[in-house]
């Protein structure tokens, strides 16, 4: 497990400043806000005893401090558009962890009870949030739990056996939920974990 950030962008996720100019920004260019999307993330795969404190770090500075960060930053805007949606992107991950995964799940657990404590702090508002969890996407992003898993063909071995669907998504099986949750069509659903998973978790 390495330590070292692919891409260094990644860190002005988890940085308060970089945060609120971006909020800001997207407000002022929008004319406010009525959503919200968390979704930047970052992968570690490896041992639990290979962890680092720079790969524990990282994860939870991304994958969770950004969450919050950038929910706070928004909060304003979104009351004075009379309310509004955040959909932050947890994992399957978040839900049952798995072997190789430890700090990443940790961090997508904690995306999951920090959207449910905000969307009921947040109802009167009212403002609704929450958590998609994906569970096998096939995307780039999860080149590291490739590699741990001992590479594609094994991968696939995996997702076929656990998987009652027996296949991995793609992005676009995903990107709908996102939709409905911000839209009004989901009115009424709010503190919620809402698994994309072919069957996992059943």
């Amino acid at each position: 497990m390495t330590s070292r950030l692919k891409d260094k962008r990644l860190l002005v996720v988890g940085a308060a400043t970089g945060i609120s100019r971006a909020v800001a920004a997207a407000a002022d260019r929008l004319g406010g806000l009525d959503g919200l999307v968390n979704n930047a993330g970052l992968q570690r795969a490896g041992a639990l005893e290979a962890i680092t404190v720079d790969d524990w770090d990282s994860l939870m500075a991304v994958n969770t401090r950004g969450v919050f960060l950038a929910t706070r930053e928004a909060i304003p805007h979104l009351r004075a558009a009379g309310g509004g949606s955040i959909v932050n992107t947890s994992s399957l991950a978040g839900k049952r962890g798995g072997p190789g995964i430890a700090a990443y799940a940790a961090s997508k657990g904690a995306v999951i009870a920090f959207s449910t404590a905000a969307a009921l702090e947040l109802a009167r508002d009212p403002i609704r949030v929450n958590s998609v969890c994906p569970g096998f996407i096939d995307t780039p992003f999860n080149s590291p739990a490739i590699a741990f898993m001992g590479g594609r063909e094994e991968q696939a071995r995996i997702v076929e056996r656990m998987v009652p669907l027996g296949r991995q998504a793609v992005p676009d099986e995903v990107a709908p939920l996102y939709v409905y949750l911000l839209s009004d069509e989901s009115a009424y659903v709010t503190a919620q974990a809402l698994l994309v998973d072919g069957g996992v978790c059943n």
